[in-house]
């Protein structure tokens, strides 16, 4: 093919590929009964979709667009490994340290679990502390000890079983260390140098300009989600598509926040997730370690109530798919999946 024939046929390709997408996000959105979705795909470091469909807020009518400010749920856990690494290349910590070395009244039989165990669901903490409560804001410590005489689940690094408590842990580590509550230390060292300037605490009485609505079903009726007047470290932060570009941008180049290796620490497996013998999945430090239909696959989703997520990184083929839905039953994975199969084909 000539390059004039090329360079004709390439508007005539990317209005194609566009529109499939459109076709496959749509036809997902309406079987999942989705009221809000952005998108962003990136492809070899291309943004190929950065786009919103359908509403962030349906009584007042207002289209979701790449600047609506949408809950992320847990995909915010790789902000705070991130953020313990930078702390670790600043001499601050260690991921060996005992837990004991930040939190010395803490039981003895939490004694043998290190910063790395809390990072990777690997403590034997159990899932949630008694005290966290959705409708009540208090600080992280007293969180952290409500979970002080709970017995451990499991040996500490024995096995995985996903933990919120050690998020929480991580986030008020961060605040001891540098001194900072761990939102200003993760926006100073994370967000800034990204240039992620629309990505917030998910502080619900703060006014944030473009901030999408949560929404559920209630007997096939759409209502609003129930409010979180708590803010949860394990799910800590709003964000936006375009942001979300911005920060997988950062990790492809492995050139600013954190040194190359301590980026590539945070996706190296560190635990398998299923004791199956079959089983290909591994938890790293933030990051899900798996594999789709051959292609790896570094990913990790998010839900807050009225709110799903999910940042899939097909490492091998420079893809990276981000998913911001604002509807409890939505299912973004499978949307980033079928996405993901188009992509390969094309």
């Amino acid at each position: 093919m000539n390059k004039l024939l090329l360079l004709l046929l390439l508007p005539i390709y990317s209005l194609a590929q566009t529109d499939s997408t459109d076709i496959i996000v749509r036809n997902l959105m309406e079987k999942q009964k989705i009221v809000g979705l952005s998108l962003a795909v990136i492809k070899n470091g291309k943004t190929i979709a950065n786009k919103g469909y359908g509403l962030a807020n349906a009584e007042l009518n207002v289209p979701v667009n790449a600047e609506t400010v949408i809950r992320l749920g847990s995909v915010s856990k790789q902000f705070f490994t991130t953020a313990i690494l930078k702390l670790e290349e600043e001499g601050k910590l260690s991921i060996e340290d005992p837990v004991h070395k930040f939190f010395p009244d803490a039981p003895e039989t939490w004694r043998p679990i290190r910063v790395k165990n809390l990072m990777s669901h690997t403590s034997g903490l159990q899932r949630e502390a008694p005290a966290y409560d959705n409708f009540k804001i208090q600080p992280d410590s007293i969180v952290i000890k409500s979970a002080y005489n709970l017995p451990l689940v499991f040996k500490t690094g024995e096995k995985y079983q996903y933990c919120n408590v050690g998020y929480f842990m991580l986030a008020e580590i961060i605040s001891r260390v540098s001194g900072k509550p761990w939102q200003d230390y993760i926006h100073e060292k994370l967000f800034v140098p990204a240039g992620m300037n629309n990505s917030y605490l998910t502080d619900f009485y703060q006014v944030i300009p473009n901030r999408a609505s949560g929404y559920m079903h209630q007997h096939d009726t759409l209502i609003n989600a129930t409010s979180m007047y708590a803010i949860r470290p394990s799910g800590g932060f709003l964000s936006t598509s375009s942001d979300m570009i911005k920060w997988d941008k950062a990790l492809r180049e492995e050139k600013i926040i954190l040194k190359k290796d301590n980026w590539e620490k945070l996706w190296t497996p560190f635990i398998k997730t299923s004791d199956k013998s079959d089983a290909k999945e591994y938890y790293g430090f933030g990051w899900t370690i798996d594999e789709y239909k051959g292609h790896k696959l570094v990913i990790h989703g998010g839900a807050n109530t009225g709110f799903r997520s999910v940042y899939a990184r097909f490492i091998n083929d420079g893809l990276s798919i981000v998913i911001l839905t604002n509807t409890d039953e939505a299912n973004p994975r499978a949307i980033a999946t079928a996405l993901a199969d188009y992509y390969f084909r094309n």
